[in-house]
């Protein structure tokens, strides 16, 4: 597998990570296959959070990861968590400093490669956020830094108190309108770009023919507007032209939406949810794919901003 340098660090990683939203469970046999899987395929960008799983994402890593740990490159973030009462945003100082103490401890590490703010605290400065987050830079326990859905101002305010090396947001075909404003940021910056949702929640994958096809316990996907019933059937037909070009190229409608995201001009990292092993080999394969101008240009036009209809939420 090819690496790429993260944004303005000196750190490297491959073209494709492994969100571990949903890897949670630390018994869970096939989800341990599905990371050693990752591994042997040199996909070694693990992407984590302290609100998923409220840490047991974290603590599944440690276990996957138990004397291997120098082979991963290890993303969490810091910041959002989902309680009984509601979203919480944390951004003062004492919260980063706590905070990367508790995921260091849950990871079974002395180090995060990336540490994100998830979400900018709407009642803490930036800057005084950030402050924090390069101290642990400069106290070896985070390598480097990233930050996740934030407005363009508050990337630079960030930016000049520490390099930003990834900005992550959403993106996929169904999803471009970062494509105006953040990606020619990242570019003058010298920002990696990592796409969460690059697959529009597995919609992408060409599985998903009704809500129902989620499990019965993924309350998030079921709940997204994008998938009920006045928006699925005209999203489904969208679908035509991104499964015309899977033909022509002999691979799957996921695969070639990976391969649009990795194949412009930007370095976008898509991290796709990968829980079983066969999902993460197909997804590992949408590296090989070159898609010709031609194709990249039709499935840019067949998927304008706004053309799949519903908020992801």
């Amino acid at each position: 597998m090819r690496t790429t340098k993260l944004g303005n660090s000196n750190l490297t990683l491959p073209p494709i990570g492994v969100g571990c939203n949903r890897l949670t469970d630390a018994n869970d046999k096939a989800l341990h296959e599905t990371v050693t899987e990752a591994l042997a395929r040199g996909i070694t960008h693990f992407d984590t959070a302290e609100s998923y799983g409220m840490g047991a994402s974290e603590e599944f890593l440690a276990a996957a990861l138990k004397g291997r740990r120098e082979q991963a490159f290890i993303a969490s973030k810091f910041g959002l968590i989902y309680g009984a009462g509601g979203v919480q945003i944390h951004g003062s100082p004492d919260y980063v400093r706590e905070a990367c103490d508790r995921s260091l401890k849950r990871l079974g590490t002395d180090h995060i490669d990336l540490y994100y703010q998830h979400r900018v605290d709407p009642d803490v400065p930036v800057e005084e956020t950030w402050g924090a987050m390069k101290e642990l830079v400069d106290a070896g326990k985070v390598l480097s830094l990233g930050i996740s859905n934030p407005s363009p101002d508050e990337i630079r305010r960030a930016h000049a108190v520490h390099p930003v090396s990834a900005l992550q947001m959403e993106y996929s075909l169904f999803t471009r309108d970062v494509e105006a404003t953040f990606l020619p940021l990242c570019r003058e910056l010298d920002i990696t770009f990592v796409a969460y949702g690059p697959l529009a929640f597995a919609f992408l994958g060409g599985d998903i023919k009704s809500v129902d096809d989620f499990p019965k316990d993924d309350g998030y996907r079921r709940g997204m507007p994008r998938f009920q019933d006045e928006n699925i059937s005209h999203n489904l037909d969208l679908l035509r032209t991104l499964k015309d070009v899977a033909n022509e190229v002999d691979a799957t409608p996921g695969q070639v939406s990976l391969a649009w995201l990795m194949g412009g001009r930007d370095q976008v990292i898509p991290i796709p949810g990968s829980r079983r092993k066969e999902h993460l080999i197909e997804n590992a394969e949408a590296c090989d794919i070159n898609l010709s101008p031609d194709q990249y240009k039709r499935l840019s036009e067949a998927y304008p901003i706004g053309a799949a209809k519903g908020e992801k939420r």
